[in-house]
């Protein structure tokens, strides 16, 4: 929000506007942050999410411009965005509404800034997701538009509500801006269909481009976006259209929508357990090529009965891959050390519990212990081939950090360097850019950069915005290509703003205090610290009654944890500046009989906690303060 705003407020500059935003009970501190740093803005606080419709008619009610500006927060606006746009509005009267040119974080063009309206064909290339496949088709993909071409100013049937400038006297004809039916998705397209009901154009205007970090493309393969999408589509079709023509839309849209989501579930499957699904698939080729060669090769015993090997194969893989996972295998950054702990912990389970089969399914630990070494070597080469090959791409542990250049004044730079160095995965600084020609300390001036980045192998540039236009931003994102990443930084602030892929919503380098606690590894590792801690004081205490201080509070602590319900090692959930966590057995500092801490110290300790948290804390806090469980 504070990039957009940031860029809003200078393009309004000599421009009779009011900025009106209207928070949905956000928790992450945007209302505190608008109002210190925003005062000149509007503020509407929601205690509730009201929706996308609801929130941007809330601002309505109270603007008094000529004309509104509906803007999603993921955005940024150039310098000259209300200029040409407002002088575009005045001069076209019959005008109702107007769209811009979008550019995701990359710099590329995205196609959701001029659609169609949701006719049953294009309804169903849309929901069934042919357009994509067919994304050139101006019949297939009519939904994005493709007969406008992406630089051609022209009436559209649609356009994006994340940026859309409509003309206020049309309120009184058309209704309320949004219609509240709408939670979210296809107001923008009611609105649009409103006012060219109304006999007014709706038009898309390329002369204004803006970045929009979050383009369709980041939402549209999650099951809830295809159904939420699907109930605002069907919603306008009632809406619309007539009773038997949308009933019949209704079901072909819905059985659309079942593809799609089988599609969607398929896809997202894959995408999660890709790596695992290889690794068990060469797994399986190991142990069947291992009790071959042992078992009759070898040993030159009868072949193991199918039965068998269908009863313990499936067990053995599933250990295997199990451990790997919990070993931290299939976690980012990727270290290989991981994956053969995971094998070598694997294979003693396996073999632990091969000991207390039956003997008709002990057919040979050689097979085990050979199929375990095997099986490590075979997946290691294997995640380097997936890497290779684009299918399961990783990053390193130790791999080189990117090579960025930061296009700023001299001031400027150092500042915004000094500030990188806080931030965790920051990347190389190689160099300035300059704002001004003919600098001789600086690698070339931003009109020439595309062509030293592409010399120097840059993977970022980092655009510092005091010094520097957002218009020259956009241009040079656009000039340089998709083939770098980019990030925008305000000069005082703590965040850098950018998107590293077409398809990801925004990514944000930060200077604030990280918590290693609130990772999803980390939350993982200590959920199987304290069930594996609990199982082992369970074992431990009928000999732990006798010295700990409370007997019965140890066993209920054990079922607790055992339970979820509470961890060993954690923190007071009264400190709101921390991740919170599940309520605390343990603190995170030693006891001592007769000692209390004061809450700065009790804070202090649990914030170092929180940082730098790993496995290995909660192990020596646990067995330091063990009498107190």
């Amino acid at each position: 929000m504070e990039l957009c705003l940031h860029s809003v407020l200078r393009a309004s500059e000599g421009i009779d506007a009011e900025v009106i935003v209207v928070d949905n009970n956000s928790a992450d501190g945007s209302c505190a942050f608008v109002r210190a740093h925003f005062a000149q803005v509007r503020l509407i606080e929601n205690t509730d999410n009201k929706g996308f419709s609801k929130a941007n008619n809330q601002a309505v009610a109270l603007a008094q411009g000529e004309f509104l500006l509906f803007l999603n927060p993921d955005t940024v606006v150039p310098e000259d965005f209300f200029h040409k746009t407002l002088a575009y509005m005045d001069a076209h009267p019959k005008v109702g509404a107007l769209g811009p040119r979008l550019i995701d974080g990359k710099g590329s063009f995205a196609p959701d800034a001029k659609k169609s309206f949701p006719t049953l064909s294009v309804a169903l290339f849309k929901t069934t997701g042919l357009n994509k496949i067919f994304s050139r088709s101006a019949y297939i993909n009519k939904y994005y538009a493709v007969h406008i071409g992406e630089h051609q100013v022209a009436p559209v049937e649609v356009l994006s509500g994340c940026c859309m400038m409509l003309r206020s006297a049309l309120l009184p004809t058309i209704g309320p801006a949004f219609d509240e039916d709408y939670f979210m998705y296809c107001e923008d397209v009611d609105l649009s269909y409103r006012v060219e009901q109304a006999g007014y154009q709706n038009i898309y205007f390329p002369e204004a481009t803006i970045v929009h970090y979050k383009g369709e493309s980041t939402r549209k393969a999650s099951l809830k976006y295809i159904r939420i999408f699907n109930e605002a589509l069907s919603t306008f079709v009632r809406k619309h259209y007539t009773k038997a023509n949308a009933t019949l839309f209704i079901l072909l849209i819905n059985i659309g929508i079942a593809l799609r989501a089988v599609w969607a579930f398929v896809k997202m499957f894959f995408k999660l357990l890709k790596t695992p699904i290889f690794d068990a698939i060469l797994l399986l080729g190991v142990l069947v090529m291992m009790n071959q060669l042992w078992v009759e090769g070898v040993k030159h015993l009868k072949p193991v009965a199918s039965l068998t090997l269908y009863a313990t194969f499936p067990v053995y893989i599933l250990l295997w891959t199990l451990s790997i996972y919990l070993n931290g295998g299939y976690d980012q950054p990727y270290r290989g050390l991981r994956v053969l702990r995971g094998m070598v912990i694997g294979t003693i389970i396996i073999l632990a519990y091969f000991g207390i089969l039956s003997a008709e399914y002990r057919y040979s630990r050689a097979v085990i212990l050979f199929s375990g070494a095997l099986g490590a070597i075979g997946i290691l080469g294997m995640r380097e081939l997936l890497n290779w090959m684009g299918i399961a791409k990783v990053v390193r542990y130790n791999q080189v950090p990117k090579r960025a250049v930061i296009v700023a004044t001299e001031a400027h730079y150092v500042q915004t360097s000094d500030m990188l160095e806080q931030v965790h995965y920051a990347p190389d600084i190689i160099g300035r850019i300059s704002v001004q020609p003919n600098e001789s300390n600086a690698l070339a001036d931003v009109a020439n950069m595309h062509q030293v980045i592409r010399a120097l192998n840059i993977d970022e540039v980092v655009f510092c915005v005091n010094g520097l236009r957002y218009e020259t931003i956009l241009a040079q994102m656009q000039k340089c290509g998709n083939k770098y990443d980019y990030k925008i930084h305000i000069p005082g602030s703590r965040s850098f703003v950018g998107s590293n892929s077409s398809a990801s919503s925004g990514d944000l380098y930060t200077a604030d205090t990280r918590y290693n606690i609130a990772t999803f590894i980390s939350l993982r590792n200590k959920r199987v610290f304290d069930f594996v801690a609990a199982l082992v004081l369970l074992l431990l205490s009928p000999f732990l009654m006798f010295w700990v201080h409370s007997p019965v509070g140890l066993w209920g602590n054990i079922f607790n944890v055992l339970i979820g319900n509470k961890t060993w090692v954690g923190y007071d959930s009264s400190f709101d500046a921390l991740p919170k966590i599940k309520k605390n057995i343990l603190p995170t500092y030693n006891l001592q009989k007769g000692y209390e801490p004061t809450e700065k110290v009790r804070f202090l300790a649990a914030s170092e906690y929180a940082r730098h948290y790993v496995v290995g804390l909660d192990f020596s806090l646990l067995l330091r303060n063990l009498k107190f469980v």
